[in-house]
C-alpha cells in the first residue's frame, strides 16, 4: 500500500508540473511595468482601442494600425511628429526585446494613425505573448520606459494571442490534373470554417462556407489554390497549389486530298496535330460510307501515328479514301476525324522501243 501511494504523489507531481509549464507556454510573465506618473499624456495618447484583443496567427505578419488622439487635456498641433514604437517578450523571459516603430503627422482636431507589421513567432499551441505600446513626441525611442527630458508620451502594457492558422488541402475530382479545354473540374478544400478559391492568385470564388469550388475556365498552367479561414481565430493560411495542364488536341494541317502515285511505289499521307496522342487511320473503298480501321503489316506502316505509308501500291487502291482519327487518350477528350484523302492509282509497266518509251495498262 506505501508502494501504490508513493507512485500515485509521484504521478500527481509529474501531472502538476506538466500543467505548469503548459501554463508558462501559454502566457509568458508579464514585463515589469514602467513607472506611474513617467509619461506626460497631456497632449496625446494611444487610442486603446486600436490595440486591445490583439490576435495573431503563427509565423504570420500583420499589421497593426495603431491609433494616436487628443491627449487628457487639451490636443496636439497639426504637423507635431508621433513616434509610436511597439515592443513584444516574443521569448517569453519577462524582458521586451522586439521592437518595431514608425511615425505619423498629427491632424488637429483628430489625429493619426501608425501602421506597423509584426511577425508572429511560430507557435505549437496558442499563446498570449506581452507587449507594449510606447508613444513619444517627435523622438523615436528604443527604451520601452523612456520619457526623455521635455517630451510627451503615452504607454499602453497589452497583450497579443498568436493562434495555430489553418492547414489547408486541395484536392480535384480529376486526380491527374490533365484536362481538356472546356472540361469541368470540382475542387475540395479542407480545415476551415469558410474558404476562398483562387486562380493563379486572383480571387475566383469569394469566401463562403462553401467548401467546394467548380470551374470549366482553365487554361494550360493554371494554378488553383484555396484559402480556409478559421472564424473562431481569425486565422487563414493558403493551400499549396494545383497546377493543371489543359490540352485542346486538333488537326492543324490536313492529309492531301488527292495525289496520283504509280503502281508498286509507297504513297504517304500525314496530318499535323496539336495536343494529340493517339492517331488511328482508316480505309474506305466504297467512296466513304464505310471506314475501316487500318493495322500495321505487308501493307501499310505507321497506322497509328501522324504519318501512314501504302507500301507497294497496287491497282486495288485505286479511288481509296484514307483518313485518321485523332484525339488525347490521356485527359479523355474527344475525338476528331480529319478530312478524306484520295488515292488515284496508274500503271506502271513499261515498254522500250527504238528509244520510245511506252506506258501500257496492265492485263
Amino acid at each position: 500500500m506505501l508502494q501504490v501511494g508513493f507512485f500515485r504523489k509521484v504521478i500527481l507531481t509529474l501531472i502538476f508540473v506538466t500543467l505548469n509549464s503548459y501554463v508558462l507556454r501559454a502566457q509568458c510573465p508579464g514585463p515589469g511595468p514602467c513607472a506611474p506618473g513617467t509619461f506626460n499624456n497631456r497632449y496625446e495618447q494611444i487610442d486603446p482601442s486600436s490595440i486591445v484583443g490583439a490576435v495573431f496567427c503563427s509565423g504570420q505578419t500583420r499589421t497593426f494600425t495603431i491609433g494616436v488622439g487628443p491627449g487628457t487635456l487639451t490636443e496636439a498641433a497639426t504637423g507635431d511628429i508621433e513616434y509610436i514604437t511597439l515592443f513584444f517578450d516574443f521569448d517569453c523571459d519577462g524582458v521586451f526585446e522586439y521592437s518595431v516603430n514608425d511615425s505619423c503627422s498629427y491632424v488637429n482636431p483628430g489625429g493619426c494613425d501608425v501602421g506597423l507589421s509584426v511577425v508572429a513567432p511560430t507557435v505549437l499551441a496558442p499563446t498570449t505573448y506581452n507587449a507594449r505600446a510606447h508613444l513619444v513626441y517627435n523622438t523615436a525611442t528604443t527604451d520601452p520606459c523612456a520619457n526623455l527630458p521635455g517630451t510627451w508620451g503615452d504607454i499602453i502594457d497589452f497583450t497579443i494571442t498568436v493562434n495555430l492558422p489553418p492547414d489547408p488541402t486541395i484536392t480535384s475530382t480529376d486526380a491527374d490534373d490533365l484536362i481538356c479545354l472546356g472540361d469541368s473540374v470540382t475542387y475540395t478544400g479542407t480545415d476551415g470554417d469558410e474558404y476562398e478559391f483562387y486562380i493563379n492568385g486572383a480571387s475566383a470564388q469569394g469566401q463562403s462556407a462553401s467548401n467546394t469550388f467548380t470551374t470549366s475556365s482553365l487554361f494550360e498552367g493554371d494554378v488553383v489554390t484555396v484559402r480556409a479561414l478559421d472564424n473562431l481565430t481569425g486565422c487563414d493560411t493558403f493551400s499549396s497549389g494545383i497546377t493543371m495542364s489543359v490540352v485542346d488536341p486538333s488537326i492543324s494541317v490536313q492529309p492531301i486530298v488527292s495525289q496520283t502515285i504509280f503502281t508498286g511505289t509507297n504513297a504517304v499521307f500525314t496530318v499535323g496535330t496539336v495536343d494529340v496522342d493517339t492517331f488511328q487511320w482508316q480505309l474506305s473503298t466504297d467512296g466513304g460510307t464505310v471506314f475501316n480501321n487500318i493495322s500495321d503489316g505487308p501493307i501499310y506502316s505507321g497506322s497509328t501515328t501522324g504519318s501512314l505509308t501504302v507500301l507497294s501500291v497496287d491497282l486495288d487502291h485505286n479511288n481509296t479514301l484514307f483518313r485518321v482519327i485523332t484525339s488525347n487518350i490521356a485527359a479523355g477528350c474527344l475525338s476528331e476525324t480529319s478530312d478524306n484523302a484520295l488515292l488515284l492509282v496508274k500503271v506502271a509497266r513499261v515498254i522500250t522501243n527504238r528509244r520510245i518509251t511506252y506506258r501500257v495498262k496492265k492485263n
